[in-house]
Formats: structure tokens, C-alpha cells, sequence
């Protein structure tokens, strides 16, 4: 055990310096003229980050991705951790991540007005409310990326070694009964350097147009 956590601090130090994502913008401006080659470069990059898209509204304007699992120290073919603490996370539990792109009109308040009398804000159940296949005038565009880690249930951590983890199994009761499930997605946190690597990536690919 001992040699095992030894060789794990030992890559995460190795990896501090290399694992880290380049920067980049929080938030996108563009002009609508160029709003499908954005959606179009958006879609693109999450593929080349291993987070396929599985829905894609142009004119709503949001793409969100399906869940890829981020790679570990010890499974450098997967996508990329976005830091050396995450590739560590990564390599002791099992994570993944989801990307969600959303486009909408510059200026476009993101809460509706919570004052006395009529609420007035942007139609947030179907995003901006505006077809952006149509709208003139300049768009920005964001991306959250966020980190769900799985557990599984009835695992006893050992205290010493890896050979003293145990687990318990649940005998259903009535099998004609759904049961509930032994391991389950739990949301951690943002990843915000890889939106900004993301964001980077359609801006980069915009500048090739």
C-alpha cells in the first residue's frame, strides 16, 4: 500500500506541470453572421474533448454534451485531465464530465426581475426565447462543465490496505420490485479550466474561418 500511494504522489508531482489546460476566455462575443460556424466549431471541439453531443438546438442555441469519463495518471489515452489534482481524483475514483454551450443575445439578463408586479426576464425554460437562426445583432456565447463522481454503495473502505475493502450486497425483498441501484452519479464541481479551454478552442477555430 505504501508503495502504491509512494508511486501516485510521485506522478502527481511529475504531472503537476504538464496536466494543467490553457487558458482562456470566460465568455465568447460574436456577430450572428458567424453564429453557425460558432455552433458549428462548439460541437467540434466538445467532440475533440471526448464529450459527444447529445443535443444540439440551433435555434434555442445550446449544445449539451453526453457524460466522458476525464482521464487518470494511469489512463493517459483519455481525454485530459484539466489539472494534476484532477488526474489524481481521477486515477483514486471514477468521474466524467458533461459540457453544456449556450448562445444568446449580448446584454440579455440571465434572472428575471424579482420586484413587485409582473416578473419580465428572458424565457429561461427554453433558453433565450429567440431563434438565433434568425436574430441580428451580437451573441455570446458560455459553457459549464461540470464534474459528477461515481459511489457505490456498501463499500468499506480499508483502514491499512486495499486487501481489507469489503462489500456488502442487499438481497431484494421482492424481486418483481425495482431496486435501487448499487452505484449512482453524484455532481461535485465546475470544471472551469476546461471551459475555458473549450471557449478557446471555438475561438480558435473561428479565427481559421
Amino acid at each position: 500500500m505504501k508503495c502504491v500511494l509512494f508511486s501516485l504522489v510521485s506522478l502527481f508531482t511529475l504531472c503537476t506541470g504538464c496536466a494543467s489546460t490553457s487558458q482562456g476566455p470566460g465568455v465568447l462575443l460574436i456577430d450572428s453572421s458567424n453564429y453557425a460556424a460558432a455552433f458549428d466549431a462548439a460541437a467540434s471541439v466538445a467532440r475533440a474533448g471526448g464529450m459527444k453531443p447529445a443535443v444540439m438546438d440551433r435555434r434555442g442555441g445550446y449544445i449539451h454534451t453526453q457524460p466522458a469519463a476525464a482521464g487518470s495518471i494511469v489512463e493517459p489515452w483519455k481525454p485530459k485531465a484539466s489539472s494534476a489534482r484532477q488526474a489524481l481524483e481521477n486515477t483514486m475514483t471514477l468521474q466524467r464530465r458533461t459540457a453544456r454551450f449556450e448562445f444568446r443575445p449580448a446584454g440579455e439578463e440571465e434572472l428575471p426581475n424579482t420586484e413587485e408586479g409582473e416578473l419580465t426576464g428572458p424565457a429561461l425554460l427554453s433558453n433565450s426565447g429567440v431563434d438565433l437562426t434568425t436574430y441580428v445583432g451580437p451573441i455570446e456565447i458560455r459553457v459549464w462543465v461540470y464534474v459528477d463522481r461515481q459511489y457505490k454503495r456498501g463499500i468499506r473502505r480499508g483502514t491499512w490496505t486495499l486487501r481489507t475493502e469489503t462489500l456488502s450486497k442487499e438481497i431484494p425483498a421482492d424481486s418483481r420490485w425495482e431496486q435501487t441501484p448499487s452505484w449512482f452519479w453524484t455532481p461535485m464541481t465546475r470544471d472551469v479550466a476546461r471551459e475555458r479551454a473549450l471557449l478557446a478552442g471555438v475561438e480558435s477555430q473561428l479565427l481559421l474561418e
